[in-house]
């Protein structure tokens, strides 16, 4: 595809996986030129349809999100491989004819037409060319993390989404934890002192070992291991810690100026069977916010033996007069002089926010088309976000040279993976 996610256009059954144009008759075509007529589809009308590239096991819950969802439906698939699309296919009720195969499957299935929404879901490497053409194509996008594996294609997403802006066309970034309220609530207490001065922060971000999901003797092989290679995944600092990173950039809600660390590559070589692929398997990074406040990153690619808290994703942030953690799991909590407790704040238990930041992402991304918001606020604290990964990355990839949030938003460095051997 030129493809891309957790997302996958690889293996669709992998267990580690957690995570077009408007067709042209009727009222739907009738949308490309008149905004107001797609804004007029509501719970009444027509549901908008959506086609997915990628159809990995992130698409299976994305999928059952937006049909859970009721505004919409699944008409179009695409992936580089066969057996992908036609699981999905048999999965989501899409004909033979609307599933499309490789490299360019996303070209295929915008020109095929008949769809309102590309959904981004394939290996991130793929990712802005996949937008880029959906984009130009009067498509509205939904697209998972991580946006982009450089700096590059995090710059092309941005350009994208304001292209989406201009063609009047909704473009959702799916984070989970900005989704839900108490997350924002505590964000907004953070901003408003409530911890007082703040000292010092934590980032965990830890996941599964992942096993290689074929063996791997090629290309196509290496497009369905996608999460041990760096140019298709970007390290797992962008593919996954990115879920912590973004709750530290929304509860921090700044910028730091630079960042020092260390990674390494150990575990991963001294396995039974050693795991080919180039992605580290521990990570730790300090940035520094350059007011004495500094946040300690810290990521491992781990089997974690059943350890309690052992795929660690969490954000904890100490000051003057309180302390946060906020947890992927869905537990908020600020203690000190202006106590918070997410649970209460929600009036319920909340845990399991995967699927729930999902759903609602689509409720929110439904009621934008449909009033025609076009103001893609996800977009923007997703780009910081991503940046923030990338310096991490480039901080443990200098193992103790400092690299500032400049040279981060500035490069020009694009990971290149080789498609000469795969097919169109």
């Amino acid at each position: 595809m030129k493809s891309n996610s957790h997302k996958d256009m690889t293996n669709p059954t992998a267990p580690t996986t957690r995570r077009g144009f408007l067709a042209s008759s009727g009222l739907a075509a009738a949308a490309v030129s008149f905004p107001g007529v797609l804004r007029a589809q509501n719970a009444a009308g027509p549901k908008l349809r959506i086609g997915i590239i990628g159809c990995g096991g992130r698409a299976s819950n994305v999928g059952d999100m937006a049909l859970r969802n009721g505004h919409f439906e699944i008409v179009a698939l695409a992936d580089y491989f066969q057996e992908a699309v036609d699981e999905k296919g048999e999965k989501f009720n899409v004909p033979a004819n609307r599933r499309f195969t490789g490299l360019d499957c996303f070209r295929k299935m915008i020109e095929a037409g008949g769809i309102d929404i590309a959904a981004v879901l394939s290996p991130p490497y793929f990712h802005p060319e996949q937008v880029e053409a959906a984009v130009e194509a009067g498509l509205h996008v939904w697209l998972a993390k991580p946006i982009a594996v450089d700096a590059p294609g995090v710059a092309r997403i941005e350009a994208a989404a304001r292209k989406a802006t201009e063609k009047q066309r909704c473009f959702l970034v799916d984070f989970q934890t900005r989704a839900l309220a108490h997350y924002n609530e505590a964000a907004r207490r953070v901003a408003a002192g409530d911890l007082g001065t703040l000292g010092f922060g934590e980032i965990e971000g830890t996941c599964p070992g992942f096993e290689l999901r074929v063996p791997q003797d090629g290309q196509e092989a290496k497009l369905k291991n996608w999460l041990q290679w760096r140019d298709l995944c970007g390290e797992s600092i962008v593919e996954y810690s990115i879920h912590s990173i973004d709750m530290a950039s929304l509860m921090i809600g700044r910028n730091p100026v630079s960042a020092t660390g260390e990674c390494g590559r150990l575990l991963l070589d001294k396995l039974p069977e050693p795991r080919p692929g180039d992605v580290m398997d521990h990570w730790i990074a300090m940035f520094d916010y350059g007011d004495g406040f500094k946040v300690q990153f810290r990521g491992k690619r781990f089997v974690g033996h059943d350890l309690p808290n052992q795929y660690g994703i969490y954000v904890r942030l100490h000051g003057s007069d309180g302390s946060l953690m906020a947890d992927y799991s869905g537990e908020v909590i600020i203690r000190g002089k202006e106590s918070f407790y997410g649970d209460r704040f929600m009036k319920e238990k909340i845990r399991g926010i995967y699927n729930r930041g999902i759903i609602e992402n689509w409720r929110k991304f439904h009621e934008d088309i449909s009033t025609g918001n076009f103001a893609q606020a996800t977009v923007a604290p997703s780009i910081q976000s991503h940046y923030l990964a990338l310096l991490a990355r480039e901080a443990c990839y200098k193992q103790g040279e400092a690299v500032t949030w400049q040279d981060v938003v500035s490069s020009k460095t694009a990971l290149s993976f080789d498609t000469a051997d795969l097919k169109i």
